[in-house]
């Protein structure tokens, strides 16, 4: 155990630091990194900008004295990583963080000014980004700057990490190529904001699974509606109205999600958590969106929130069979079975046992720090709201879980902040971290 004076030495260094801390990522929201393969993005209109926050963050690893790498899969989306090489005896650790943000959306809304303005305001820092996750990058990387001007040298090596691509799931451009690089550690810790669990410790995610699914109909003049549906007309031979049939997947799908209130739990996550999330819906005749033809298609996209514990294929088989029942209630669906098509998993993250001690680490280095504030005491240990790199370090081989300044509430929102006292708190608890999990004198 390292020492309470060699503790005292670098806690005091953060402080000293805190104010830099504040500016530096005021500086680092003020770069607009948004990823460019979000949709909606024009990829070389944004292409670059992650690279130069990479750059920047990368700057503080080797002013802290690490040595530091710099590559990038695809141009100018540089990763940075650095490494402060152990002296020898000690568990190793990587800190790790995201560079990209999501798109501001409509700056008018944003009440704060400017979405990348990187104000700092009274107990707040503003931007995208803010939350999710420069807060927590630029606390890692100041941790690491305490150490340094604190004079400690650490017994493990202390790996800090500036990767692209998360907020896609491009973990190959991102986390993966850190792994592929030769990057390992005997712990990960991501710092991805806590909240709304405030500075939580969080050793679990969900699975993420995109699908969408669609139905077919036979247009005809919408003053036909009357034959298609009333007793007597000619029903489906005259015409069916994609969106009457969609919406009985629709009604089929809210069923299924008010069950996994009650068959999909976890001791980590409040109950109702996992969910079926219809996030957009499109329909109508092909080549003209007017209501004076009955629908000819409707497409629902879902997002599925799924327990770590659960194998997403059986997710994707009990979704697929309640959308088969649904169809076999209606004679036009037994004949045209709604198509379903599975886009994207991002797997969950759950580590086990094997992350029962870097869980314990983090939870004893922020108690040790946050004594007289307002997160004294033992933090939360809780499962993240929603997914994160940690679900490939994991798969890796590398336990990980997440501690970080911010709120999932005002993340991807608009007037997106963070508390300067979190990412101060936090920058602490990373430091307490190095200390006692790396081993010091």
């Amino acid at each position: 155990m390292t020492s309470q004076e060699t503790h005292d030495r670098v806690l005091a260094a953060v402080d000293a630091l805190k104010d830099d801390l504040v500016s530096t990522l005021s500086e680092v929201i003020s770069i607009p990194s948004v990823n460019p393969k979000y949709p909606g993005q024009v990829y070389d209109e944004v292409v670059g900008l992650e690279g130069r926050v990479s750059r920047l963050v990368g700057e503080i690893y080797e002013d802290a004295g690490a040595d530091v790498e710099y590559w990038a899969v695809e141009k100018g989306r540089d990763n940075a990583v650095g490494t402060l090489k152990g002296t020898g005896g000690g568990r190793s650790l990587i800190f790790n963080g995201h560079v990209d943000v999501v798109p501001p959306g409509n700056p008018d809304r944003w009440t704060s000014g400017d979405p990348f303005s990187g104000k700092v305001d009274g107990d707040r820092v503003w931007g995208r980004g803010a939350s999710d996750m420069k807060a927590g990058l630029v606390a890692q990387a100041f941790a690491v700057k305490a150490l340094q001007r604190a004079g400690v040298a650490l017994d493990g090596d202390l790996i800090v990490q500036a990767v692209v691509g998360e907020e896609v799931m491009d973990h190959e451009c991102g986390v993966t190529s850190t792994i592929e690089h030769g990057y390992r550690a005997d712990a990960a810790v991501v710092a991805e904001p806590s909240g709304p669990t405030n500075l939580g410790v969080i050793p679990v995610t969900p699975g993420l699974l995109w699908f969408s699914v669609t139905v077919q109909g036979k247009a005809t003049h919408s003053s036909m509606r009357g034959q298609t549906i009333r007793a007597g007309g000619g029903g489906s031979a005259v015409g069916v109205n994609a969106i009457d049939k969609g919406m009985l997947v629709f009604q089929a799908m809210q069923r299924l999600e008010e069950e996994w209130a009650f068959t999909k739990t976890h001791p980590l996550f409040a109950p109702g958590h996992f969910t079926i999330h219809p996030g957009v819906v499109q329909g109508g005749p092909h080549g003209v969106l007017v209501p004076f033809i009955l629908s000819e298609y409707m497409t629902i996209e879902y997002c599925i929130w799924y327990p770590p514990q659960d194998d997403p294929e059986t997710v994707k088989a009990e979704v697929e069979a309640q959308i088969r029942a649904i169809a076999q209630t209606d004679g036009w669906l037994r004949e045209h079975p709604p198509v379903v098509d599975w886009k994207l998993n991002w797997p969950a993250n759950d580590p086990g046992d094997a992350a029962t001690a870097i869980t314990a680490a983090v939870s004893s280095a922020h108690e040790r720090v946050s004594g007289m504030t307002a997160y004294q005491g033992p933090p939360p240990v809780a499962g993240f709201c929603a997914v994160e790199d940690c679900s490939f370090l994991t798969a890796a081989g590398i336990p990980a879980i997440s501690y970080g300044p911010g709120d999932l509430r005002v993340a991807h929102a608009d007037d997106e902040y963070c508390l300067v006292d979190e990412v101060h708190l936090a920058a602490r608890t990373y430091a307490s971290l190095a200390l006692d999990w790396c081993g010091a004198e």
